[in-house]
């Protein structure tokens, strides 16, 4: 009977997939609908996203066809930088991918998700995901090779590492010129360009970007000719061409007049207002970043909002106008603070977006077992109607089947939660090396309980609401009734408050990662005892603990940056103060200078409770804390680790002490004379 059955399903299988498998576009069809997409997404991304939209509702595809054109769809959500659209596109289309055999096609989740993170200038985690992109870009074709080492050569050049940006981009430019791939050449024509810019090869820059206008002019490259005459004026200001470099710029403005190229927009305002200021024109070059309303932060591209709000402070103080250019510096802080807004958003989209591919396939799941098990009922009372006098044998029958096939599940069920436990290992892995914000559970989980936490005290205060209206309404209302309310309500009042207190502190806390980043004051030369004597004994009384200070070691000079060393400095004594001298109210700090050659070594050592060996390398993983009661979201000795690393340009490690905690940093003798690009 099970036999019979087994037939008899697939046979129903077979005959429901011929009849609602979509009949496959042909190869030439579809090839030239390629060619229109991108011909739609040259004229305008905007353009691209509608075309595709459109595609989507109303062609019979196949699945790999879906696959492809959904891939557009993230592009071109991430060049229209509808982030989390794209985030939320990008997951559908892995799922999508896992459903199909074609598996190389894995490389576009990889390439598009590489993109939004570096769009969100989360640039580690976007060269995660462009070097796991590479395997799959290896298998399918040498373009896509190339276009891989084009992408990781992007965020090179976001990092200053201008030299091997430049060197990838040539290569990838030499290629597509030679495959005729014209949106392809005009695309690593322009970063070439601003990879040259950023050597000082001014020359080599202008020659590049004039080639490139030519290309683009002849295709109707709207978006990129604009951005190509953005960064010819940057080039003539830069070689004293200031008229010319208005001049073009007014050309570029001209162009885009028509085309919904905000972003671009934003670009020619902030290169014009740069060039007024270069001619000496400081009143123009205000009225003309007053064009932009940065107090909305409606627009997308926030690097030139930042340096749009920067510049328009720079000015206002050089005219002594205090009181706007300290609102001006205000609107730069509160633009950050979108940023990581942003970058929450589009990451808890994510999250959001895998959660609910994953309940759609239970749910899928569930209805086929449904199905199945109704089938399997109403063929086994079919049977028994006919086959009377032999019951038994099919209920023994059917419950070995029953159990059989429970067994099975269990099996799957646990080889399941075997892959998940390994998917978990493997983003453990990720976030080790990703940077703060792509860590979406621990941005959920300290963002959710003060978030539940309001939503739960105004729902409770609604309820208040119209408990108290109802007896108003009934004329029941007692001044006992309204003490009541107000006490309850004060209560909720107080939930509310304390919450977005912690949701404050939560978003400082993040926006101290971002504090290393920004280096006002030039490096100096730091007489590192007398400097070390000055800034830790005034720490002798901190967080109520009586520290004694005991600094001694070689008398070593060393130039860098005295604030940002004094910070870090300061954060592992906080760190001793709340974790080693948790259990004293006093405690000893050490602090032992050597000088080498080229480097000095500071080992900072406290007499606190020390720190367990097992977890030393843990400790300056973003997130990662043993006060999980507490307040703090596990950033600090992070934030310290990536200063020495990448401000400081040294090195910082924990190391294994039988008492206290050991921190041994290492720094140039001359900050200045080490290599950025190595960073």
């Amino acid at each position: 009977m099970k036999a019979r059955l087994v037939i008899l399903f697939g046979f129903t299988l077979l005959i429901l997939l011929i009849s609602t498998t979509p009949k496959a576009m042909p190869i030439k069809e579809f090839e030239k609908l390629r060619t229109s997409i991108r011909q739609s997404y040259a004229s305008s991304p905007q353009e691209g996203l509608e075309f595709v939209n459109a595609l989507i509702e109303t062609t019979e595809l196949t699945l790999e066809q879906k696959i492809i054109v959904t891939n557009y769809k993230a592009w071109f959500l991430l060049e229209t930088d509808k982030l989390e659209q794209a985030m939320e596109t990008i997951v559908k289309y892995m799922n999508m991918v896992s459903q199909s055999d074609e598996k190389d096609l894995m490389y576009g989740y990889f390439n598009i998700s590489g993109g939004i993170y570096a769009r969100l200038g989360l640039y580690e985690e976007a060269l995660v995901y462009y070097r796991d992109a590479m395997p799959f870009a290896q298998s399918r074709d040498e373009r896509l090779i190339y276009q891989t080492e084009n992408n990781i050569a992007l965020v090179k050049l976001r990092l200053n590492r201008y030299k091997e940006a430049a060197d990838s981009f040539t290569y990838y430019r030499d290629y597509a010129h030679r495959k005729n791939q014209t949106l392809n050449e005009s695309f690593a024509s322009n970063n070439l360009a601003l990879a040259l810019i950023g050597l000082k090869q001014y020359s080599n820059a202008l020659k590049v970007i004039n080639e490139a206008i030519g290309l683009q002019s002849q295709h109707n490259y709207t978006t990129h000719l604009a951005s190509s005459l953005v960064l010819k004026a940057k080039v003539l200001r830069f070689q004293g061409f200031l008229e010319d470099s208005e001049k073009v710029l007014n050309e570029a403005s001209t162009l885009i007049e028509n085309k919904q190229l905000e972003n671009e927009q934003l670009n020619i305002i902030l290169c014009l207002a740069e060039t007024y200021e270069a001619q000496g024109h400081t009143d123009k070059a205000l009225n003309t970043l007053a064009s932009v309303d940065t107090h909305t932060v409606s627009h997308t591209n926030f690097e030139a909002l930042l340096s749009i709000a920067k510049l328009t402070a720079e000015l206002y103080e050089k005219q002594k106008n205090y009181v706007n250019a300290l609102s001006a510096y205000k609107q730069y802080s509160y633009i950050n603070a979108a940023i990581l807004t942003r970058q929450a958003k589009v990451n808890l989209a994510k999250a959001l977006a895998e959660a609910d591919v994953a309940a759609k396939e239970v749910r899928i799941s569930n209805l086929t077992r449904a199905e199945q098990i109704k089938a399997t009922k109403a063929n086994a009372f079919k049977d028994l109607t006919i086959v009377v006098s032999i019951c038994l044998v099919v209920i023994l029958f059917g419950s070995f089947i029953a159990i059989n096939s429970i067994d099975k599940q269990k099996q799957k069920l646990a080889k399941a939660l075997e892959q998940l436990k390994d998917t978990q290992d493997h983003l453990i892995e990720i976030e080790k090396i990703a940077s703060l914000t792509a860590l979406v559970s621990g941005m959920a989980h300290q963002l959710n309980t003060p978030i539940g936490t309001i939503v739960t005290a105004s729902s409770l205060i609604d309820d208040y609401m119209e408990g108290l209206e109802e007896k108003f309404k009934a004329r029941e209302l007692s001044s006992k009734h309204f003490h009541k309310f107000i006490t309850d309500t004060n209560s909720a009042k107080e939930l509310v408050i304390s919450s977005i207190n912690r949701l404050a502190g939560i978003v400082e806390e993040f926006k101290a990662l971002n504090v290393s980043i920004h280096l006002d004051k030039p490096m100096s030369k730091i007489q590192l005892p007398s400097f070390l004597n000055h800034r830790l004994c005034p720490l002798s009384k901190h967080l109520g603990k009586q520290i004694e200070f005991k600094i001694h070691g070689d008398e070593a000079v060393i130039t860098s940056y005295p604030t940002i060393l004094s910070d870090v400095l300061k954060t592992l004594v906080i760190n001793s103060c709340e974790h080693g001298f948790v259990n004293s109210d006093q405690g000893v700090v050490e602090v032992t200078v050597k000088a080498y050659t080229h480097v000095v070594e500071i080992t900072y050592q406290d007499n606190g409770v020390g720190i367990n060996d097992e977890i030393l390398h843990e400790i300056f993983t973003p997130f990662y804390t043993t006060n999980l009661g507490g307040n703090h979201l596990g950033l600090g000795l992070n934030v310290v680790f990536n200063a020495v690393k990448y401000n400081l340009r040294g090195k910082i490690s924990a190391e294994s002490c039988n008492h206290g905690a050991r921190f041994v940093i290492s720094l140039p003798i001359d900050a200045r004379l080490v290599d950025d690009t190595s960073y």
